[in-house]
């Protein structure tokens, strides 16, 4: 057993404080106490005094093991110009062994403007010998040398074999194709989870591939963090075959569903749009047909698997929304749920209510890309004003989720992208985007009665901060002092010895 002693709980549904003495016993909250009581002796207790507590993040939607093999592969992601990210790609050629990967770079935040064109040329001059790719932070669309083009098979859809060019599938599963260490996802894991978990993290919705999940399974005893698992369309019909349905597994490792693309990115031209993007004929690329969808979707239904759908342009949504409605679904059993929605109109809005699906965002995507100026504006027009309407969404009574996509780790970053939206539309109150990062990010998985809110029964997963999260001028300066998983304290601040104190 362990006591939280004289804590300021944070309820994000009611939007207040409440102070209190917790007792913890087996990873759950046992007991709740008024902080003058008489309390048991001979348990370790933990002083919370002036600090706050709040539910663990759930972060609904990352690729936490993608995001440590990155971290392990070179960042792009400060350079502001193609000669910024290519003069630091020859820096580290001599480090490189027989793969040189640039990942995270984002044009629209290059501050000067290059004539240059990212071909495969422009990696041929830093080498033939080795494979060279640089990847977009979206993960959407890699440039490659003519070396990495060579070892790309024919059957990997959508590649440019003359300019070297990457979408999609291609793009999004190089992994496969210059395949890591089982070391180097071990790794993975480790630092990731450990970036993570200081972040306030104690859940995450991850999208791995089959070879990822084995990982995390042998690496389940040293996980830091709870994982519930995403697995790509292709091994669908394996699944199915095997029986497998979702929520197979226990509190810290589960398989919860399979994720499908609909479209692409924004930045990179291929979300799908009802309208041509900005100076453009393009609208994006449809990559599941609507009769396709309907095949799958049954399929889910009669197998009880939940379908993490990718739509971030209108014409995506739509898409899924129809496949939904001509199904005759309407209860949503099984919380179908649809991730990014970027672009949505009032029609949509209403639609998606009227399903019952999930709506799965990502509000640090506002942060990046959605202020006056930004990547949204430029490639969008004026449209962009009315994406990610978090507002509009809740106000419908939509059920909404927070998560991050790994663009980057951070539910604070991304919660003061909501409350400091810049067009009303997508602005919420501090309570109401916490809320979506914890309370309501457990019922996407089922989890609701387990995680999400600090009472009695549930899961023993917290973050310490220092100041109120719930007024508005505290956002920008929040500091996480401590993170308690299962009961135990899985991250400490280099302050928390001034701050908290075990006795």
């Amino acid at each position: 057993m362990k006591i939280l002693g004289n804590v300021q709980i944070v309820d994000f549904v009611k939007a207040r404080i409440k102070k209190c003495t917790i007792l913890l016993s087996g990873g759950k909250i046992e007991e709740f106490f008024n902080p003058k009581e008489h309390l048991p002796g001979g348990i370790q207790k933990l002083n919370l005094e002036a600090s706050y507590l709040i539910p663990g993040f759930i972060d609904c939607h990352t690729h936490l093991l993608s995001r440590g093999v990155e971290m392990q592969r070179i960042d792009l992601n400060e350079c502001r110009s193609l000669n910024d990210c290519l003069e630091k790609l020859r820096v580290n050629f001599k480090k490189a062994d027989n793969l040189l990967f640039g990942c995270n770079w984002d044009e629209s935040k290059w501050l000067t403007g290059s004539k240059e064109e990212l071909i495969k040329e422009s990696l041929d001059r830093i080498s033939m010998k080795i494979p060279i790719i640089m990847r977009r932070v979206c993960g959407h669309f890699a440039v490659c040398n003519t070396k990495a083009l060579s070892l790309i098979h024919s059957h990997w859809r959508i590649v440019d074999r003359k300019r070297g060019h990457l979408y999609e599938d291609v793009a999004l599963n190089l992994s496969e194709i210059f395949p890591p260490t089982d070391e180097v996802l071990k790794k993975a894991i480790e630092i990731a989870g450990n970036e993570a978990v200081s972040l306030g993290i104690t859940t995450i919705h991850e999208i791995v591939n089959v070879r990822g999940f084995r990982i995390y399974q042998k690496m389940k005893d040293k996980l830091k963090l709870r994982v519930a698992v995403y697995l790509p369309l292709k091994n669908f019909e394996g699944i199915i075959s095997s029986g497998m349905a979702s929520n197979l597994g226990d509190d810290f490792l589960k398989f919860s569903g399979i994720k499908i693309f609909l479209d692409g990115s924004i930045g990179a031209r291929t979300a799908a749009l009802s309208k041509p993007y900005r100076k453009s004929k393009v609208c994006g690329t449809l990559l599941v047909s609507k009769p396709q969808l309907i095949n799958i979707i049954k399929k889910a239904e009669k197998s009880s698997i939940q379908l993490m759908m990718h739509a971030i342009g209108d014409r995506a949504t739509m898409t899924v929304l129809n496949a939904m409605d001509d199904i005759g679904i309407k209860e949503n059993r099984l919380r179908h749920r649809i991730e990014h929605l970027e672009i949505l109109d009032d029609k949509l809005i209403r639609k998606i209510k009227k399903l019952n699906i999930i709506a799965s965002m990502q509000p640090n995507f506002v942060r990046q890309w959605q202020n006056p100026g930004g990547m949204y504006e430029n490639h969008l027009g004026e449209g962009y004003k009315e994406m990610n309407p978090f507002r509009k969404l809740l106000s419908s009574g939509v059920r909404v989720v927070f998560g991050s996509d790994c663009m980057p780790l951070g539910p604070l970053f991304g919660i003061e992208g909501a409350v400091k939206h810049p067009f009303s539309s997508g602005r919420l109150t501090p309570h109401e985007a916490f809320s979506l990062y914890t309370t309501r990010g457990a019922y996407a998985t089922f989890d609701e009665d387990k995680k999400g809110k600090i009472e009695v029964g549930k899961l023993a997963d917290f973050v310490v901060l220092d100041k109120n999260p719930l007024k508005k001028e505290n956002l920008t300066n929040l500091k996480i002092l401590g993170v308690l998983v299962n009961g135990k304290l899985a991250f400490e601040h280099d302050d928390l010895a001034t701050c908290l104190n075990w006795e």
